[in-house]
């Protein structure tokens, strides 16, 4: 399991802030990693933080880094009232234990369960991140909310033109300290799989999820099965999830009509660190594609619908606005990624290029240590607004949020309940489809090809646009 100790350590000079984060769960995966990466840098810039949530693997890492956890019961609001009742109360119960100044919720679970109860009841400030491709419509409209790319943001704005809350983007950090060209173990790891030193090792990190993941891994397989009988190869998958099954039948499909191994699935690895280092190409999205950048990587974005598409001076613009995804016209993508990957393979020169270019964006742009800046100017301009809901607001917020899951557990029979919707191509792909608008400046002009290890938040230059709202806390990198 990656620690981040000794990372974002500099103490904050501001008035000390006592914050509870309460987590949807505690599994290894992109928004849980980024929630308890950014509760152990403000923990560390001297603040009091204490996390609650359902348990998990990355548990361990609060518990390493001596910030306190509360274990939560894992219910929803789409279940039986009687059922989510005992979560909903543990929550508040802890609430008034720890008395915090603000709690800050993840994602649709803890954000409804801490609205109706210590937000509602006992009026404790609070704000919200939804990491998700699209923000549902009823979540609370006073409650400063936080997402993960400008274009969010910005649909956020256009659809709900009467949020009173602020919106910000706080787009997904990475450890670029504990992460780094040359980290140490990629030669033991590749020798432990077999991979040759003049093999070419490509690889995803990435949850085997049936939605969003299945289709693009599935795609990456096939594209082996057509590239190496011609280059010295091998595809490394890293994970686990529901779809590995079908993915390792595919796997032992694919290696059998090759005549060799050139698909390797490794299960899930805790501290994936030495195989992101162990890479010469990697493809991803999101959280995991960050990542890859930090160790100085050449980068293949995955989406969905076939969407593939490689990062570099190009296309970074698109992914600064769209965030590191895609949607594609249809089909598996396995031509496109077959065109991509083997221009890689064939290039090193390009590979060097790439990479270097990918290691100062996410130096620039992402690095956690300005992340977790950002998230405590984020607290305390919340913590100056402090806007009580109305009656109202609170009435209609309830009434929209048991529409909706009640509108689930009456589909849930009939199987038309799609289990992720607001991650689903219906939902985001009209956004993902639409051109970056012409006021976004993601501030690309000083990156080169250098290796550089410059930080910073971005501008976005918005000369005339009507989607961005007055009065955002100035905390987030950015506001659209």
């Amino acid at each position: 399991m990656t620690s981040n100790r000794g990372q974002v350590s500099r103490i904050d000079n501001g008035r000390r802030l006592r914050v509870l984060v309460v987590i949807h769960h505690l599994s290894v995966g992109g928004s849980q990693r980024c929630a308890v990466d950014l509760a152990i840098g403000v923990h560390k810039r001297g603040h009091d933080v204490t996390v609650a949530g359902p348990p998990g693997p990355l548990a361990d890492l609060l518990v390493d880094d001596g910030v306190p956890f509360v274990p939560l019961e894992n219910d929803r609001p789409g279940q039986a009232v009687g059922q989510a009742l005992p979560g909903y109360k543990r929550l508040l119960d802890l609430t008034r234990e720890l008395r915090p100044e603000l709690v800050h919720s993840y994602e649709l679970t803890p954000s409804i369960l801490t609205y109706a109860g210590a937000h509602l009841r006992d009026c404790v400030p609070m704000t919200m991140t939804i990491n998700s491709m699209s923000v549902p419509d009823f979540m609370p409209a006073s409650v400063p909310l936080q997402v993960c790319s400008p274009l969010i943001a910005s649909e956020v704005r256009e659809r709900l033109p009467s949020r009173q809350g602020p919106v910000g983007v706080l787009e997904i950090p990475t450890d670029t300290v504990n992460q780094y060209p040359g980290f140490p173990g990629a030669a033991e790891f590749r020798a432990r799989l077999g991979i040759a030193p003049d093999e070419l090792a490509v690889v995803i990190v990435s949850r085997f999820a049936r939605a969003l993941k299945q289709e693009g891994l599935e795609t990456a397989i096939r594209a082996t099965g057509r590239l190496a009988p011609h280059h010295r190869m091998r595809l490394v998958l890293v994970g686990d999830g529901p779809a590995m099954p079908d993915l390792r039948a595919l796997a032992t499909r694919t290696n059998a009509a090759i005549g060799r191994e050139a698909v390797l699935l490794t299960g899930e690895i805790l501290d994936p660190r030495p195989a992101y280092a162990a890479a010469d190409v990697i493809v991803g999205m999101g959280g995991s594609l960050l990542r890859s950048m930090a160790f100085g990587k050449p980068c293949i974005v995955q989406g969905e619908r076939g969407f593939f598409k490689i990062l570099d001076m190009d296309s970074a613009r698109e992914f600064r606005w769209h965030g590191f995804f895609g949607i594609g016209g249809g089909g598996s993508g396995e031509e496109r990624l077959v065109a991509q990957l083997g221009q890689l393979l064939d290039d090193s020169p390009m590979r060097k290029r790439n990479g270097d270019f990918a290691l100062g964006l996410v130096r620039r742009h992402y690095s956690l240590d300005s992340a977790v800046d950002q998230q405590i100017s984020w607290y305390r301009k919340t913590l100056e607004r402090t806007v009580t809901p109305t009656r109202l607001e609170a009435a209609k917020t309830m009434a929209a949020i048991s529409a909706w899951f009640g509108g689930r557990a009456i589909k849930r029979p009939t199987g038309r309940e799609k289990v992720d919707y607001f991650n689903s191509p219906e939902r985001t792909e009209p956004g993902m489809r639409a051109p970056v608008p012409h006021w976004f400046d993601p501030d690309l002009g000083e990156l080169s090809t250098a290796r550089t290890g410059a930080t910073g938040a971005h501008r976005v230059v918005t000369p005339s646009n009507p989607a961005v709202p007055h009065g955002t806390p100035t905390g987030a990198s950015t506001t659209a």
